[in-house]
């Protein structure tokens, strides 16, 4: 088994994280391969090798960071589909894994193939007005009105057959695993991050009648900017990749490219999702109180 270690070298805790792993590999005779910059960043006396190699000279990635350095270390290397084990900054996320300090507890169970590797769908997006550019997501790929005073008209097509034409804020077409996301503050609903649908999510819309929609992962996608604005972003997980004008065409569809995401035996998305939600907390409990309460006195 040789590693591969990368994230987000920005963070000074993210390098000390890093340091020490590196120091419990080399202790304990463990191959592994370091990106570039965190070899330099850290005055490595190894060569490191470009994130986008990774993948080729490693059997699985250690990436450091949040959930965001993960989403996008996943599209950078989507090619390779090599597994991912993520490992967080001392904060609870919903694709990391664990923290720095528990990973040489667990370097063995890694190496003897103790684990589940999770594949998740990804999807991709081009555009009438970008020409061969193809626009990689793993959570969600959405249109919203920025700045916008007004709500913009989008007309939406599933598998060339028209379907609704919503005026909104915007419109969040979401993954699974993108289903926790800003598909959820937006109203959706949860889908298991292994399930393969598409989740289509309308931006606070103008009429009650349009709700969120979950469709088989394997349907494409056409959404078409009708009026709105000279220019709106749109966004795949979270960053603009282009600017739509009125008339423009969005296609999206199922990538052929997976996340592989490596979990260890202890791992539980419910747990993770009910941690953080809070569900069962004293406040939830409180305002349930509250409520019934309230229903109660009608």
């Amino acid at each position: 088994m040789k590693f591969g270690i990368t994230g987000n070298v920005e963070r000074k805790a993210i390098l000390e994280a890093v340091r020490g792993v590196i120091h419990t590999l080399d202790r304990q005779n463990i191959s592994f391969v370091i990106e570039d910059e965190f070899a330099r960043s850290l005055n490595l006396p190894v060569e490191g090798v470009p994130r986008s190699e990774l993948g080729a000279v490693s059997d699985m990635l250690l990436a450091f960071g949040g959930d965001g350095t993960l989403l996008y270390i996943a599209k950078t290397l989507g090619e390779h589909e090599i597994p991912i084990l993520g490992i967080n900054a001392g904060h609870l996320e919903f694709l990391t894994e664990m923290t720095p300090e528990e990973l040489p507890s667990k370097i063995y169970d890694l190496i003897e193939k103790r684990y589940t590797v999770e594949k998740r769908i990804m999807i991709e997006a081009k555009t009438d007005s970008s020409g061969s550019q193809q626009i990689l997501a793993v959570n969600d790929i959405f249109i919203d009105r920025s700045n916008y005073e007004r709500m913009i008209k989008l007309a939406l097509t599933i598998d060339n057959e028209m379907c609704h034409t919503y005026i909104a804020n915007g419109i969040i077409i979401s993954t699974a695993t993108g289903s926790t996301a800003y598909s959820l503050s937006a109203g959706g609903p949860i889908l298991y991050p292994t399930i393969d649908n598409l989740l289509i999510n309308p931006i606070y819309p103008h009429t009650l009648s349009a709700r969120p929609m979950v469709i088989p992962g394997d349907f494409t996608i056409e959404i078409e900017l009708q009026s709105g604005p000279e220019e709106v972003p749109l966004n795949a997980d979270g960053h603009i990749v282009t600017m739509l004008k009125p008339g423009n065409k969005i296609f999206i569809r199922k990538s052929s490219s997976v996340l592989n995401l490596v979990h260890l035996p202890s791992h539980s998305f419910f747990k993770v999702l009910s941690t953080k939600l809070g569900w069962g907390t004293r406040n939830e409990i409180s305002n349930s109180d509250s409520a019934k309460d309230s229903h109660a006195q009608v």
